[in-house]
């Protein structure tokens, strides 16, 4: 059976569905990409706290887990939790609200950035949406948000001032800076590591301006990777932080009509594509803003396409990045936050593998001028994050995927001696080979003292990843005999404090119980 369309709008005949009902597997698979091979229990479509309460008493009942999903656009389908209870957000507060007395703009878990989108448009407003359109607030806002103009604006969770959670324990409570402040600062970068359901978001707005773009395109190769990575980045670190947004992509040359399936065609061109936009009055404005990529004379060579700067919209550019990669493909997304101390010579070295070796014919690269040092007293995203880049492989063929896994995983061990971590959203809990450090190890402490105090019965488990990946990050294993690692595995549903305890008292090693003491609290 072919799996279903994803659609942003699905209907379904009962807020509950179990396996075996006609309707579970629509929605189980109700993803942009492939679902994994996990099946939850019970899928519960809330559309109130209440129905969240519900679904909550529900899995404490029987026992089991809760997970959370907003849209499924997490390439590797985390939320998909084996026999516990899914909450499908979809219809959750539907709706986007705009209070001009205050100039805030509120929304559900489930609406699209594409939905915000209209609504700024309508009030002249401007949030740091994402640039996919069908990505759902929730998911975009929990993970931080890599949004438009970042570089200047900060993440988009910095623009968050208030959420509605409902608690593990049924409770519904409003969190921010002054209520709940543990609360409201665990839930801005922990993904899908956060132990509550988020019904509604509050963020601030400010005045729009008129957005413009630039393109441009090159050939890459083996042969002239570095020298054209190296203008493309340096041209970026010349542009002006305020107001600009900066965003590389490498792909195969889509103009083969006739190429199918998972196989690189013979011959098949790489081509990278600069897609500049900024936030400007005038087109001068633009053009001087974005003037660092005038310079062109040592990548000439390569060029295949240079668009002027021009006034665009972004419902028209959120309508040209949208192209999944349709019903029953399978996508893994890995990606590393750059190290800012590393030099961009051993950088781009190190990373070559992962960003030109693209084994399938429709995987892809994207690279992301962040230029953030977040504030762990503001929120619990906190790593550095100067580059984003990211890898997604994407196949078709269920028997290529052994295969496919080894080879993202050869190249992505070894992007991590050039990285501080990963972004939360491409976490996977179900393959943490290739697993990063997701936030600084204070943050990681504090957060598991909050997570503690407001989930003591875990249930949200999927926490549980960070403290894997942290460790997995510093080569502990191995480090750790079998029942250390399943002490830290345990320990990591108490305190930070026992956690540490309870790793380094089952190591029988002094390696083992160094290893141990890491764990949790690890030097940036």
């Amino acid at each position: 059976m072919a799996p279903p369309e994803y659609i942003t709008h699905p209907e379904y005949s009962s807020k509950v569905l179990v396996r075996g009902d006609p309707e579970y597997e629509r929605c189980r698979e109700m993803n942009p990409s492939a679902a994994g091979p996990r099946y939850p229990r019970e899928i519960h479509l809330v559309e109130s706290p209440a129905d969240v309460q519900k679904a909550l008493s529900r899995a404490t009942k029987l026992g089991t887990t809760v997970s959370v999903r907003s849209s499924g656009h997490a390439a590797q389908s985390p939320y998909l939790v084996q026999d516990g209870i899914l909450i499908d957000t979809t219809n959750l507060n539907r709706r986007v609200d705009y209070d001009e007395a205050t100039a805030q703009i509120s929304f559900g878990p489930s609406c699209r950035i594409s939905e915000v989108t209209e609504k700024l448009s309508e009030v002249d407003r401007f949030f740091p949406i994402g640039h996919a359109p069908t990505v759902a607030m929730a998911g975009y806002l929990l993970g931080g948000g890599q949004g438009f103009f970042m570089r200047s604006l900060g993440a988009a969770a910095t623009f968050v001032t208030r959420m509605e959670i409902v608690l593990p324990n049924g409770e519904t409570v409003l969190a921010d800076r002054e209520h709940y402040p543990d609360l409201f600062w665990a839930a801005r970068g922990s993904g899908l590591g956060f132990f509550g359901v988020v019904t509604r978001f509050w963020g601030k707005t400010i005045p729009a301006k008129t957005p413009w773009q630039r393109t441009l395109q090159f050939e890459i190769n083996h042969d002239n990777y570095e020298t054209l990575l190296t203008w493309a980045i340096e041209a970026g670190r010349a542009t002006p932080k305020e107001h600009t947004d900066l965003n590389i992509a490498i792909a195969y040359a889509q103009d083969d009509a006739d190429a199918t399936g998972d196989e690189v065609p013979p011959g098949a061109r790489l081509h990278l594509t600069l897609l500049l936009y900024c936030y400007a009055d005038t087109e001068a404005e633009a053009q001087t803003m974005l003037g660092a990529y005038d310079q062109v004379d040592e990548v000439q060579d390569f060029m295949l396409d240079k668009q002027p700067v021009h006034k665009c919209t972004f419902e028209e550019v959120l309508a040209a990045g949208e192209a999944g990669p349709g019903p029953g493909t399978r996508v893994h997304n890995n990606s590393i936050f750059s190290n800012p101390g590393c030099s961009l010579p051993r950088l781009l070295e190190t990373m070559k593998p992962a960003l030109l070796d693209l084994p399938t014919r429709q995987s892809n690269v994207y690279i992301y001028h962040c230029d953030q040092r977040p504030d762990e007293k503001e929120m619990v995203m906190s790593l550095p994050q100067d580059l984003y880049l990211m890898t997604a492989t994407i196949w078709t063929d269920p028997k290529r995927e052994s295969g496919l896994r080894q080879h993202i995983r050869e190249r992505y061990e070894r992007a991590l001696s050039v990285a501080v971590g990963m972004f939360v959203v491409d976490l996977d809990p179900n393959w943490e080979e290739v697993n990063a450090r997701v936030i600084t190890d204070t943050a990681l402490q504090k957060f598991l003292h909050v997570r503690e105090k407001y989930d003591p019965q875990g249930l949200f488990p999927s926490y549980k990843a960070f403290v894997r990946a942290d460790r997995n990050v510093r080569g502990l294993k191995g480090a750790l005999n079998g029942a250390a690692n399943e002490a830290a595995d345990r320990a990591v549903t108490e305190t930070a404090r026992d956690a540490l305890e309870a790793a380094a008292n089952a190591a029988v090693t002094g390696p083992a119980n160094a290893a141990a003491n890491a764990a949790v609290n690890v030097s940036a």
